[in-house]
């Protein structure tokens, strides 16, 4: 089952469902057989489009899920009659002014069953979307209002009304849905003499030939733009003016033979449809619908993803992490999910074409750091590609940061690190770690040491020692165990387990909900190294990373780390000119959130980074990726006030230091 037709089905589930009888998001994920995520992001879909479906989306914690009507008003409502709403109206309003006529304002008011008042404050409405549409207004005393514009706009706007509708090209009939949305009945009207079912069934198997299956909102948004195009060639409107199609990319020129191809088959509809004009639409519409001819999925799963694209993505990913406090390049997923986003997001930047993306406000709302962090991480990749990414491109790279991010947290919060000590030599250390991962899969056996081994062992990050000889450690949990484990005691140890694991994730929890901290209440004089002599950048990051030492809130593993991940990745850490922020893994030996400031009395300079040097180092670590998020804002703040970096170089005192950025952060 297919996501559109997931959502259909889902909706007429949750409108069998009231307040007194809710289903859970639980029972919907096992009747559809799916994640309880993919349930949560198919509801956010499903909520996006309750004033064009007239059905209301309610969801309650502890209760469930469940759909009602929406509100009607006055004498329409006592009538049972359908009112539209205003995105309706206003969207009915353009589809008139777009059909080549001039209509009577009054006539369109009557129309849609409104007040001259309220039609004319949608108009205002309308002509804001024609202008964001590069489209015109026109109006003339005693014949009417209509608009104009170039041919590719109009199709855009066309498109964009109709595509909203979610139609199901894969399961097309030629009656119209009694629940359908306004979009989708708008469209069905204006495609109504088209061979629409022939026209799906051909693209959808040229799809299939070329391994293009993926995204079904997509693959209709790019039938709609096919049958705008047939409808508007037929009425005498063709593409005439075409550009030179250029790409920066061989995927993209892996496009514009696609595009030929539709070109072809459309031209047995259409013989304008092969023009070069006509190639370059169907060239952008691929752009726009987020078509992009990319690797298959098994190169996919290999990771076998373009050189040029794995690299932007790498790029991408170390200039986010910065911010995100965490190390996220080894998350194999992020990095080819954003090989695959990247390329084509380049290309539409490229050609102008500014994607859509319905989830934008949501993703602004409930993601506002990573957005922020999104923007910083992409608008430093826009500068060295020279284009300039939207918004909306922006919200879908949140999209791909935020999954990475939730990654993470299930991995420690499943995750218990467990430390093995033998005394009976490795084979029957391998054994017993054998026996309790296929039994505890949420544990991870960080290390196995001998008992004679473990007084040098380094217990940083460890939740739980499991030995087979007796021992005590102080502000350690310790299980001893025999070397060969009897059913029973694996019984035992598995109850045992599983009440620290719940302990861990309560702790986890209890921490998370602590009020964030800033930079004022972090940075003290004692974390503050004023005109220090360093001879090279690693010589910088450690006299930094000692100072969080020094303070208790690492270990000196954290240090070694935070040196290991600019020989690995390079001078990420450099923000911006003179400023450098080094860091590594909230599990590389962090103990609690801190910062450190070190200022040099000469800069360092990074090796294979072009320019990159620093005098002012801001070392910081965090337990994880939510509790920095205030101390990460107050520093971007800080660093984009040249004159505040300034004032840093002068100061001779931390305590200065201290109470100037007191100052400075209260003051804005």
């Amino acid at each position: 089952m297919d996501r559109q037709e997931r959502r259909q089905k889902m909706r007429k589930v949750l409108r069998s469902h009231s307040e007194s009888m809710p289903i859970t998001m639980t029972s919907l994920a096992d009747l559809f057989h799916v994640s309880v995520r993919t349930i949560a992001s198919d509801l956010d879909a499903l909520s996006e489009e309750a004033e064009e479906s007239g059905i209301e989306i309610l969801r309650r914690s502890g209760m469930g899920v469940w759909a009602r009507p929406v509100a009607r008003e006055g004498a329409a409502k006592a009538a049972g009659a359908y009112v539209m709403r205003r995105k309706e109206r206003r969207d009915a309003i353009l589809l008139r002014l777009l059909s080549g006529k001039i209509h009577a304002g009054e006539e369109l008011a009557e129309l849609l069953g409104i007040s001259r008042n309220t039609f004319l404050e949608d108009l205002k409405e309308v002509k804001e979307t024609l202008a964001r549409y590069a489209l015109s207004y026109h109006s003339r005393r005693g014949a009417g209002i209509w608009a104009e514009g170039g041919e590719q706009e109009i199709r855009d706007m066309l498109i964009h009304i109709f595509a909203k509708g979610g139609e199901n090209f894969k399961h097309y009939e030629g009656e119209t849905p009694e629940d359908a949305s306004f979009s989708r009945r708008a469209f069905r009207r204006y495609a109504r003499d088209l061979p629409i079912r022939e026209l799906s069934s051909a693209f959808l198997a040229l799809m299939r030939r070329w391994g293009i299956l993926d995204d079904d909102d997509s693959l209709s948004r790019m039938i709609v733009a096919l049958a705008v195009q047939l409808r508007r060639i037929g009425e005498g409107h063709a593409m005439r003016a075409a550009g030179r199609v250029s790409f920066l990319s061989d995927e993209g020129r892996e496009v514009a033979r696609l595009a030929d191809e539709i070109g072809a088959m459309m031209e047995a509809y259409a013989p304008e449809a092969r023009s070069a004009a006509e190639t370059e639409y169907l060239v952008k519409e691929l752009l726009h619908s987020k078509i992009f001819v990319a690797p298959k999925r098994e190169a996919l799963a290999k990771h076998d993803v373009d050189v040029r694209s794995m690299a932007l993505a790498r790029r991408f990913v170390r200039y986010a992490q910065t911010w995100l406090g965490e190390i996220y390049l080894d998350d194999d997923e992020l990095v080819c999910h954003l090989a695959m986003h990247l390329m084509p997001a380049i290309e539409r930047a490229h050609f102008g074409i500014v994607l859509s993306n319905p989830l934008l406000g949501k993703i602004k709302d409930r993601y506002c750091a990573l957005y922020s962090i999104a923007k910083r991480a992409a608008e430093r990749l826009g500068e060295e590609e020279d284009i300039h990414f939207s918004e909306d491109e922006i919200g879908y790279m949140t999209i791909h940061l935020g999954a990475a991010v939730e990654r993470k947290k299930m991995q420690k919060t499943k995750g218990l690190s467990v430390l093995l000590v033998c005394g009976n030599g490795v084979g029957t250390a391998n054994l017993m770690a054998m026996t309790l991962k296929s039994r505890l899969p949420y544990i991870d056996i960080a290390k196995t040491v001998s008992f004679y081994k473990l007084q040098k062992a380094d217990l940083s990050g460890i939740d739980l020692v499991i030995s087979t000889a007796p021992l005590e450690l102080p502000h350690r949990a310790v299980l001893h165990v025999s070397p060969i484990m009897t059913q029973e005691e694996i019984e035992v140890i598995s109850g045992q387990i599983e009440y620290f694991r719940k302990q861990k994730a309560h702790a986890k929890r209890r921490e998370t909900v602590t009020e964030a901290q800033g930079l004022s209440d972090l940075l003290t004089p004692s974390v503050i190294w004023l005109d220090g002599e360093a001879a090279s950048w690693e010589e910088a990051v450690r006299m930094s990373g000692e100072l969080l030492h020094a303070a208790g809130a690492v270990t000196r593993r954290y240090v070694d780390r935070m040196v290991q991940c600019v020989k690995g990745m390079g001078a990420y850490i450099v923000v911006c000119p003179g400023v450098a922020m080094p860091h590594a893994g909230t599990t590389d030996g962090v103990r609690r959130i801190a910062v450190s400031f070190l200022r040099l009395k000469s800069p360092v300079r990074f090796p294979s980074a072009g320019e990159a040097w620093a005098d002012l180092f801001f070392a910081f670590s965090t337990t994880d990726e939510e509790r920095h998020r205030r101390l990460l804002e107050d520093l971007w703040k800080l660093f984009q006030d040249a004159e505040a970096l300034g004032k840093l170089r002068t100061f001779r005192k931390p305590s200065d230091v201290t109470e100037f950025l007191r100052r400075f952060l209260e003051r804005g």
